[in-house]
């Protein structure tokens, strides 16, 4: 086993998952009981033996501290550092805060990512192949979004770009890489985009131009940035069919149909509804006299007399008498129809 220590990105303020990152960091949201970060934290120590990680965090970090604190409790030894907003920011920038902290060769996750994949052919491949980057890479219809790769049949990458208007391929960064410490000199030679972001492509461009070698391995599995609410019921239905009934906590609903696959959390109170099918409800959600299909609503919301579908509804909302589909509702918010 070779050990490595991984670094987990998690200092950004998540404005395009507005309004459901108005009180926690997107990466914090939680899917199925557990915050995103959780599945990435576990992934990477189930399957690589990774118990060192360095978690950079900025917005609202106590939240995240708070939650892991020391990592004891997942088996595992958590530091923080902290991206402060008068620094330097994006990727880049975010990474060199961890250089004192790095001897070797190291992982980078962003935690605002979902995986159900295999690491461990990008960390063989890595060492391998004495590569100066390891990428996880996968084709996208929409290229634009991400960090862009060029690269041959071999996988080896001669041009990364930033988030490109007109992508030279559908082959993208997907938030996973391995590096050297050598990136730690490559940032120190970048300038600022345009957006004065310090972005990680630049850095891994440098390292091609000085004859380094940048692998890019294709993701065997599945792979969701968490970049916009919408993203939240695409990885609410793709994680509740891979289990056909999904899961129950509590099954003791008076007068209430379940049509699996849902998801529900403890301590929910459910009466005369129908819940399901891919329905995720977070822990202590009541629903009365409802339908709820196609969605995920967060802790502690009330949802009374509504149809609800194809909606993602924050934490300690108030819902009533609503015949709406398609609602994006942010928490502590209270929405009320015209009772029929």
């Amino acid at each position: 086993m070779i050990h490595v220590k991984c670094v987990v990105l998690a200092a950004g303020f998540g404005s395009r998952m507005q309004p459901f990152s108005s009180f926690r960091p997107k990466f914090m949201l939680p899917v199925a009981g557990k915050p995103i970060i959780q599945y990435g934290l576990e992934t990477i120590r189930d399957q690589l033996g990774v118990t060192e990680f360095i978690i950079v965090v900025g917005y609202l970090r106590n939240t995240v501290i708070d939650y892991f604190n020391s990592g004891k409790d997942l088996g595992v030894n958590i530091k923080y550092v902290v991206q402060h907003t008068h620094q330097k920011r994006g990727l880049a920038a975010a990474i060199k805060l961890v250089e004192d902290h790095i001897s070797s060769d190291f992982i980078v996750y962003l935690a605002d990512n979902l995986y159900e994949a295999d690491f461990k052919p990008l960390i063989d491949s890595h060492f391998s192949e004495a590569s100066d980057v390891t990428l996880l890479t996968e084709l996208h219809d929409n290229p634009s979004r991400f960090g862009v790769v060029v690269s041959d049949d071999n996988g080896i990458v001669s041009q990364v770009i930033e988030k490109p208007a007109n992508p030279p391929s559908n082959q993208v960064i997907t938030g996973f890489y391995v590096f050297t410490p050598a990136i730690f000199n490559a940032i120190d030679k970048v300038a600022s985009s345009k957006t004065g972001e310090y972005d990680i492509t630049s850095a891994i461009q440098h390292i091609i131009e000085q004859k380094g070698k940048v692998k890019a391995i294709t993701l065997d599995g599945w792979r969701q940035d968490m970049g916009f609410p919408k993203d939240l019921l695409t990885v609410n239905t793709t994680f509740l069919s891979k289990n056909s009934n999904g899961e129950i906590v509590q099954d003791d609903f008076k007068d209430t149909k379940i049509i699996p696959p849902v998801y529900i959390s403890p301590n929910c109170t459910i009466e005369n509804s129908t819940i399901g099918p891919f329905v995720m409800l977070e822990k202590g959600v009541t629903v009365i006299d409802s339908h709820i299909s196609h969605s995920v609503v967060l802790d502690l919301t009330k949802i009374i007399n509504s149809k609800i579908t194809n909606s993602v509804i924050g934490a300690q909302c108030l819902i009533k008498d609503s015949p709406d589909n398609h609602l994006l509702i942010g928490d502590f918010s209270e929405l009320y129809g015209k009772k029929e």
